[in-house]
């Protein structure tokens, strides 16, 4: 049976040794599994004592992956397993690892919830809807993200999601209507429910410049009437494009009375 001959600490890295048998290189472990096995040259190793320093030096290596990941800002169980797993760690020592970061506090999904919420409500404009997304994404359990994009939504500002809307609201062109509805849009892609669009809807202070409108209004007439003029003509003309701005938002009568100014509709 091969005996332990020498151990030695590697010139890179002071913490890892050179482990030989026989006079003959074996592996590199690191400090803990020295002195898990309490190592040491002489030591007679069996088939079964080697395949037992192997399996833990690299359950050893798995930890300082998973360690080093987690250096860089929190992480869920489910990334870290996916980081180990790139790394073709073993299914079971990751399932050590795992338990490990888990018993020592160095894997929290209460506080990767929380400090998410709190990262997110400061510095971007996205509602609770994206942050659940991202949690569950990130491997929380469902119970506890819903419980933590409840929080999100009580401690986001309104002011804030107000502002957001008026920024949106100078963003669009067209008529008031029509803007308000692509806000509104925006606001349900960026995570906020129709509850919280609307109380932000009703807190903004927009008055349209009129003036811009007719501006608006005159060059989406001049376009419209333009394209349907080579199909029809007469009232039928007249009344598609009434049509066609109405649903580009448009108000009926002010439509009628941009027609008139412009000597298309009836006086």
């Amino acid at each position: 049976m091969p005996k332990v001959t020498k151990i030695e600490v590697q010139k890179k890295n002071k913490e890892r040794f050179n482990l030989y048998l026989d006079e003959a290189f074996e592996m590199g472990i690191d400090m803990d599994t020295l002195v898990h096995f309490n190592l040491k040259k002489g030591d007679v190793l069996t088939p079964a004592d080697m395949a037992e320093v192997q399996k833990y030096e690299h359950f050893r290596f798995g930890l300082h992956l998973a360690i080093q990941y987690l250096s860089y800002r929190k992480r869920t169980e489910k990334e870290v397993v996916q980081h180990l797993q790139k790394h073709e760690i073993s299914e079971t020592a990751i399932a050590e690892v795992i338990e490990y970061c888990n018993r020592e506090g160095y894997i929290d999904h209460d506080d990767y919830a929380e400090s998410l919420k709190n990262t997110m409500i400061r510095t971007t404009d996205k509602g609770p809807e994206i942050y659940r997304q991202k949690l569950i994404k990130a491997g929380i359990e469902k119970d506890l993200a819903e419980h933590y994009t409840a929080k999100y939504e009580a401690e986001q500002p309104l002011e804030d999601i107000v502002t957001l809307a008026d920024k949106l609201m100078n963003q669009k062109k067209g008529p008031l209507k029509k803007r308000s509805e692509k806000v509104k849009q925006s606001l349900l892609q960026k995570g906020y429910s129709f509850e919280v669009i609307n109380e932000a809807m009703q807190d903004l202070d927009f008055e349209p410049d009129s003036e811009e409108v007719d501006m608006l209004l005159q060059r989406e007439l001049e376009k419209v009437y333009r394209k349907y003029e080579r199909k029809y003509e007469g009232k039928q003309l007249e009344m598609k494009t009434i049509e066609a701005l109405i649903r580009k938002g448009y108000e009926y009568d002010t439509i009628k009375d941009k027609l008139t100014e412009s000597g298309i509709g009836d006086e």
